[in-house]
């Protein structure tokens, strides 16, 4: 039985960024014992405010996901202090984070007009906007009641995280279809719309384990320049939507104008003549194609390495425990994944056998 009014089915396109690079996405088994602590604890705390708001809230979390936010936070804090560091304050560290994620999806589909969310109806189809907003906002309301229970500065730092995302997407909104978008303003939007929450949930994940302050920072820089990677390649894959099962040329579709299409501007200038407003399916394959010409699609990726290439430097801190370095690694080569089935496996073999075994310092360049 629907509790709220009537829904709201508009095309758009709905994006969950880092959720194509997760597909193949399976924690070790001592994960995966966490994070499935994790995922009661997310029901747990949505279904305590009545069942109209729990309906809400639970809609999105039993929609499912790979849960990457939550596994960096627990395996962030499996690196500071093995597994046994995995206590209640780590699962609600992985159960904040998560839960602010969520909130950002409500509100993103609102926004986009999104009819579908992770294969399903979202709440915005579902029972309509204002409900959509709401169910957000009491998304919200639980990953700061998580938070605080955590302490003063997680509560701080997960505020703040908010704000990132915010400026993130309206940095976004505001070169909506502006072909002079500067590459720095497309790396800053990123930063704040998709790779501050994945910092922050290394951060919580080790300063709940009880992580030195430089510790936290190390990883949070780690989770930093790992989300900077999953948002390029997904850009990158938004421009071969045929080739791995999804709609190709959503942002196009947006407006948004993405590192590869931005770097395949530099080259073919005449390119803006088809990035317009209502660009058809025609429209982009051939900017699609002439990406591809130019090889920015390539150039990004190896941009995307070398994003990776960074937040790998930064497990090299001497404290870290080498199972949670090896968990962490692993969730970072799922950015490289999907790259395999582009034509670009070849780059990505030389890539990884340029990375030593203690995670130190190599070079992309190579690759790109």
């Amino acid at each position: 039985m629907r509790l709220f009014g009537g829904a709201q089915r508009r095309a758009s396109r709905g994006r969950d960024a880092g959720a194509a690079t997760t597909a193949a996405f399976q924690p070790p088994a001592d994960a995966a014992a966490q994070l499935s602590r994790v995922e009661s604890r997310l029901r747990a705390v949505a279904a305590e405010p009545g069942e109209r708001l729990a309906e809400l809230a639970l809609h999105g979390i039993e929609a499912g996901g790979k849960r990457l936010r939550p596994a960096l936070a627990v395996c962030s804090a499996i690196a500071v202090g093995g597994p046994e560091a995995v206590d209640e304050r780590v699962v609600d560290a992985a159960t904040a984070v998560e839960l602010l994620h969520l909130a950002s999806l409500y509100h993103d589909d609102v926004l986009d007009s999104a009819p579908l969310r992770r294969d399903r109806p979202s709440a915005n189809a579902l029972w309509g906007n204002h409900a959509a907003v709401l169910g957000g906002d009491v998304l919200l309301s639980h990953a700061y009641r998580v938070a605080a229970g955590l302490g003063t500065a997680e509560l701080r730092r997960l505020a703040h995280t908010l704000t990132a995302l915010c400026s993130g997407q309206i940095a976004e909104t505001a070169t909506q279809f502006d072909h002079h978008r500067a590459l720095a303003d497309y790396d800053a939007s990123i930063r704040g719309k998709t790779a501050t929450l994945l910092s922050t949930s290394c951060w919580l994940g080790a300063a709940a384990a009880g992580a030195a302050p430089h510790v936290a920072e190390s990883l949070a820089c780690f989770g930093m320049e790992l989300g900077v990677a999953f948002q390029i390649v997904d850009d990158v894959l938004d421009l071969y939507g045929h080739a791995i099962g999804k709609p190709t040329g959503s942002d196009l579709r947006a407006g948004v104008f993405t590192l590869p299409v931005l770097m395949a501007l530099q080259h073919d200038p005449a390119l803006v003549d088809l990035l317009i407003e209502g660009i058809d399916q025609a429209g982009i394959e051939e900017v699609a194609r002439r990406v591809r010409t130019a090889r920015a699609d390539r150039r990004a990726v190896g941009i995307a390495l070398d994003r990776v290439q960074a937040a790998f430097a930064y497990l090299a801190e001497p404290s870290l425990r080498p199972h949670g370095k090896r968990l962490l690694t692993s969730i970072g080569e799922l950015a490289l994944a999907p790259l395999e089935r582009l034509g670009l496996g070849a780059r990505i073999r030389r890539w990884r056998s340029a990375v030593p075994p203690d995670l130190g310092h190599h070079t992309a360049a190579q690759v790109a």
